[in-house]
């Protein structure tokens, strides 16, 4: 009921003055953190850089152990702006971004500016105040990184980095330009900027693996890969599975690899081998041709694409369906790979042959009997 009582504006105050109590805690983090860092406190762990050493420390996020690190090395030498957060005027966050103005060479005029700013428009004018060195440039270049990092069944990956800005525009640009190629190719279907730039990055990755440098129009056919399954399980739709040497998978991947692959399945029951199949071929390379040579382009409604034509089949080859070209359609790598066997759409058999649909609703029926 307390809170029910208050105004917007006194809760807006409260939430001011706790801001400023933490400020006041992180100016008594900078000044122990600064001792620390004199008695060289990261060698007694191991750590590669105080930073490190303050991120494990204190359980902080990377950009809140760096900014600590800065304060305690660089506030000293700016004084009167250190003493403008003693005194509550400005939070340890602001101090940090004029500090780093201050020190970027900006005049006196605009670091007394730049706090009629908010933070987004300190580090802007940071940015057009920094002069780039050699030293710098050097600095920046050594500095390049990028790591991909699996979980501990590798059914996810992170990735992330740092380039200089050069490199970072180069790869920026080049992922920009092909999600904008697949967005284009969508036509409608819901996906975020972020899913975008990943599918185009996978498809970069795949044209690197398969050799195409000129926008080839036929994906190559996977290779030979063993699935272990648990046998215990009776639904199909939450498929235990892993690939040999590799990630766990679920059922949509089970069937993307089935379209393009030869997949041979182990049933496992507490570990063991209890059945095994006999490995499933890919589609034949004879009928794969004479598929993507009947139908020339993409068969989704709409879908002009010949990036990466791939065979589906309409009846899933795990539910029974053949390599028969009448259970076959084109696709290019966007509608197979993401639309399909990533988002889950289902090709309309009752659609013309060469203006294929998709569809979510429910299970698709059987098309007819080749």
């Amino acid at each position: 009921m307390y809170w029910k009582t208050r105004t917007v504006a006194d809760l807006e105050a409260d939430l001011v003055a706790v801001e400023a109590k933490i400020s006041q805690l992180r100016c008594e983090q900078h000044v122990l953190v600064n001792e620390l860092d004199k008695a060289q406190a990261p060698q007694t762990d191991a750590s590669r850089s105080m930073v490190e050493w303050v991120q494990a420390h204190l359980d902080v996020r990377t950009d809140t152990a760096r900014d600590l690190v800065f304060a305690a090395r660089r506030f000293k030498w700016n004084r009167d702006l250190y003493d403008r957060m003693v005194d509550g005027d400005a939070t340890f966050d602001r101090t940090v971004a004029v500090v780093k103005l201050a020190d970027a060479g900006a005049t006196h005029g605009e670091v007394e500016e730049s706090y009629r700013r908010d933070l987004a428009g300190v580090a802007r004018m940071t940015a057009r105040t920094r002069h780039v060195t050699p030293a710098v440039e050097r600095e920046v270049f050594s500095d390049r990184f990028f790591t991909i990092q699996p979980n501990l069944d590798e059914s996810r990956y992170r990735m992330w980095g740092e380039a200089p800005g050069i490199v970072g525009a180069t790869i920026e640009k080049a992922i920009f330009a092909r999600a904008d190629q697949l967005r284009d190719v969508a036509d409608g279907l819901p996906s975020s900027r972020g899913q975008r730039q990943l599918d185009a990055l996978t498809a970069m990755a795949l044209d690197s693996l398969d050799d195409i440098s000129d926008g080839g129009s036929q994906a190559s056919e996977g290779g030979h890969v063993t699935v272990f399954v648990d046998a215990r399980r009776n639904d199909p739709s939450e498929t235990a599975a892993e690939i040999e040497y590799g990630p766990r998978v679920g059922p949509n991947v089970l069937d993307q690899m089935l379209c393009t692959g030869r997949v041979q399945i182990v049933g496992l029951d507490n570990g063991a081998p209890v059945v095994v199949s006999r490995a499933a071929r890919a589609i034949p390379p004879a009928i794969r041709h004479a598929v993507t040579r009947r139908d020339g382009v993409c068969v989704i409604d709409g879908c002009n694409s010949r990036y990466r034509l791939e065979p589906h089949h309409i009846q899933r080859f795990s539910d029974g369906g053949t390599h028969h070209p009448d259970n076959l359609a084109t696709m290019c790598w966007y509608h197979h790979h993401v639309a399909v066997h990533g988002d889950g759409y289902r090709i309309d058999p009752q659609s013309p042959p060469l203006r294929r649909r998709l569809t979510r609703a429910g299970p698709t029926p059987d098309p007819e009997p080749p």
